[in-house]
C-alpha cells in the first residue's frame, strides 16, 4: 500500500494476555529452574527468528485479510453494542502461542494471520511491528509482554529456550510462582500498571488450579492531535445512533486527505510525529449500523478506499466518545479456522511444555477492550487473555468534501506507514 502522511491524539494500552492452562495428575515436583529437556522442544527453529527474513507487502496483507475477518466476525455477534478489537494485540497473544505449538496446531494459528507462509516469517513479522511500535516518535507508544508459570501444574517442564525466546524476541519478563487465590490480582495489576490505567483488571475471579501459565502482552499509546481542535471547533450536534438521536459534543476540523469508494466516504486525522492515524470510515449507505456495515466490508473493500484517497480539503466532523467492549474470542476464532488449538486431546503446544501425560489446550481467548475520542485526541486499550487447559495523491479540488460522523460510523487507529488498523471498532451511539 502506498504511504501517507500524519498525526495527532491520545491512544493509550493494548495489552494481549494469553492463558495457559494445565492439569496433571500427578504435578512434578516445585521449582523455579527450567530442567531444559532436550525432550521438550519447538518445532519452529526459534534461534532463526532474529534473522529471519520476509516480505512486508505479503505480511501486511496477511494481517490486513485476518483484521477485517476479525472485525465482520466479532461484529456478527455484537448485535448493535459499540465494538473495538485490537488485531495487533490478538496476534501477538497468539503468536506467543504459535512459537510452542506442533503441527496441525501450528499451522492452524499461523494461517489464522499468513496463510502459506513459513511461521518463521510470521514470528519475525510480529517481532517487527513490536519494535516499530516500541520506537514510535512523539507518541507514549510500548508494547510489553510476561509469562506467569504455575509451579504447581508444570514444575520444571517448561520448555527453557521457549522462555529465552520470548524473553529475548517480545522481552518478555519470566515468572515461576505457584498460583494461588491471589495470583490473578497481580496479572491483573500488571495489566492495569501496563495500559496506563485504562483496562484495570481481566480477570474478575481468580485462576483455577488447572491453569498452568499466563502469558501476557500490554501495548499502550498515548499520543496528541497533530492539529488541534480550538473552542469554536467543538459543536453541539445531534448524532443520530442505533438507539436514537443524541445530543453530543462534535469535534468540527479541516483534514487535508478524502478517502472514498462505492461503500463509504472518510477522513485521517493524524497524531503528533505522523506515524500514527485515527482513520474516520462512514458508510455511504445512511441507514445501516456500523456493525451490519463491517460485516460485509471485506479487506478488499478496504483497500479501495485506502487508494482512492484525494489530497484536498476535508470537513471533517466526529463526536467525543467513550467505549468499552468486551468479548470472548474463541467460537470466532474457531470460526476463521483455529479449531486444533482449542481441542483439548489434539492441541499439540508440547514446545512450549511437555505436561505428561496430559495435554494442554487453549479454553478460552478473552478479548478487552477500551477508547475515549476527545478534542484533546485518543486512548485506547486492549486485553487479550487466551487460557489453555489440559486435557498517489490527486490535484486538490476547488470544492472541499465533507465527512460528518454524525450517524453509526467505523474507526482506525492506523499504522501510517502501511495504513493497518491497531485498533479498529464501530460507534453506533454515543456515550
Amino acid at each position: 500500500m502506498n504511504k501517507l502522511i500524519g498525526k495527532r491524539a491520545v491512544t493509550a494500552g493494548l495489552a494481549a494476555m494469553m492463558m495457559l492452562t494445565g492439569c496433571a495428575k500427578n504435578a512434578p515436583d516445585s521449582t523455579k529452574t527450567l530442567k531444559n529437556d532436550p525432550q521438550i522442544k519447538a518445532e519452529i527453529n526459534l534461534d532463526a527468528v532474529a534473522t529471519q527474513k520476509f516480505d512486508e507487502n505479503k505480511m501486511n496483507e496477511g494481517y490486513g485479510e485476518y483484521t477485517f475477518k476479525m472485525l465482520a466476525a466479532t461484529a456478527a455477534s455484537a448485535q448493535k453494542a459499540n465494538i473495538m478489537i485490537s488485531p495487533a494485540s490478538i496476534m501477538m497473544a497468539l503468536d506467543m502461542c504459535a512459537a510452542g505449538a506442533k503441527g496441525e496446531t501450528l499451522k492452524e494459528l499461523n494461517d489464522l494471520f499468513a496463510k502459506d507462509s513459513d511461521p518463521l516469517e510470521q514470528q519475525a513479522f510480529a517481532a517487527e511491528l513490536m519494535k516499530r511500535i516500541n520506537n514510535a516518535q512523539k507518541v507514549d507508544f510500548a508494547c510489553a509482554n510476561a509469562i506467569w508459570c504455575n509451579e504447581n501444574v508444570l514444575g520444571d517442564r517448561v520448555n527453557a529456550t521457549y522462555v529465552n525466546y520470548v524473553k529475548n524476541t517480545f522481552g518478555a519478563e519470566f515468572r515461576s510462582e505457584k498460583f494461588n487465590e491471589g495470583t490473578h490480582n497481580g496479572i491483573n495489576k500488571w495489566v492495569d500498571e501496563k495500559t496506563n490505567h485504562m483496562i484495570n483488571k481481566i480477570f474478575d475471579q481468580p485462576l483455577n488450579s488447572r491453569t498452568a501459565a499466563v502469558l501476557v502482552n500490554a501495548i499502550r499509546f498515548e499520543g496528541k492531535w497533530k492539529k488541534t481542535y480550538d473552542e469554536d471547533h467543538i459543536l453541539s450536534k445531534e448524532f443520530k445512533g442505533t438507539d436514537g438521536t443524541q445530543q453530543v459534543k462534535m469535534l468540527s476540523s479541516s483534514e487535508n486527505l478524502y478517502f472514498s469508494s462505492d461503500k463509504a466516504t472518510g477522513f485521517i486525522k493524524f497524531y503528533e510525529g505522523d506515524e500514527y492515524g485515527f482513520l474516520a470510515i462512514l458508510p455511504n449507505d445512511e441507514k445501516v449500523s456500523a456493525n451490519d456495515f463491517v460485516k460485509n466490508f471485506s479487506y478488499e473493500d478496504y483497500k479501495k478506499f485506502i487508494t482512492n484517497r484525494q489530497a484536498t480539503e476535508v470537513i471533517a466532523q466526529m463526536p467525543e466518545f467513550k467505549s468499552d467492549y468486551m468479548t470472548e474470542l474463541k467460537p470466532i476464532l474457531q470460526g476463521l479456522g483455529v479449531k486444533q488449538a482449542f481441542d483439548q486431546d489434539a492441541a499439540n503446544f508440547k514446545g512450549i511444555a511437555d505436561n505428561h501425560p496430559e495435554n494442554i489446550y487453549i479454553s478460552s481467548v478473552l478479548h478487552k477492550t477500551h477508547i475515549e475520542v476527545d478534542r484533546k485526541g485518543t486512548k485506547a486499550a486492549a486485553v487479550t487473555a487466551v487460557r489453555v487447559e489440559a486435557n498517489a495523491a490527486l490535484e486538490p479540488k476547488e470544492q472541499p468534501k465533507y465527512v460528518i460522523c454524525d450517524r453509526p460510523f467505523v474507526y482506525a487507529i492506523v499504522d501510517r506507514s502501511t495504513m493497518n488498523p491497531i485498533f479498529i471498532g464501530t460507534v453506533n451511539n454515543v456515550k
